[in-house]
């Protein structure tokens, strides 16, 4: 769980990470038996995403608390590949990780389908879950849209652009 560290710039983006955390936790635990999830499992990190500004300032801060051993290795890494975060089979940056990934492997629906990891609830239907049990991803992204537009407002940006993971390791951002 991320722990607000102080009232900064990314106060509403760890709330938001808090809130996706106590949801996770209680579905974890409720259906641990039907969860695949484990470190080492990269299927969900397959495809390098994009982030808004908020999001992306957070992992810039992540990756420069970084030793710069494990820097180098990850902006080292060549040709198309999977999440540019990821090294040895985790993310080099989990706790700083997009809300995207925090809600991989999740009971998910978006406008109003259901869906989940195809190795997760293999032997339960997600469609018997109760709606608590599933995370809205209309609701995540609409509020992490306010939460980036306010730190955008705040800390200077773009409320609209969303920037590949891939740019924490180009000179060109």
């Amino acid at each position: 769980m991320s722990t607000p560290r102080d009232h900064g710039p990314f106060r509403n983006l760890e709330a938001l990470r808090d809130r996706v955390y106590n949801h996770a936790q209680r579905v974890l635990l409720d259906h641990a038996a039907h969860f695949a999830c484990r470190l080492g499992c990269t299927d969900c990190c397959q495809t390098e995403r994009t982030v808004t500004d908020v999001e992306f300032d957070a992992l810039a801060r992540a990756v420069a608390a970084l030793d710069a051993d494990t820097r180098a290795r990850l902006a080292a890494a060549e040709g198309p590949t999977p999440c540019p975060l990821l090294l040895d089979g985790g993310c080099a940056v989990y706790d700083e990780r997009p809300l995207i990934c925090r809600s991989h492997g999740l009971p998910l629906v978006m406008e109003g389908q259901v869906d989940v990891c195809p190795l997760n609830f293999t032997e339960l239907s997600i469609l018997t879950l109760p709606d608590h049990d599933l995370l809205s991803v209309d609701t995540l992204t609409a509020v992490l849209v306010a939460v980036n537009a306010l730190y955008c407002q705040e800390e200077g940006g773009d409320a609209h652009r969303r920037r590949p993971v891939s740019a924490l390791f180009s000179s060109a951002d």
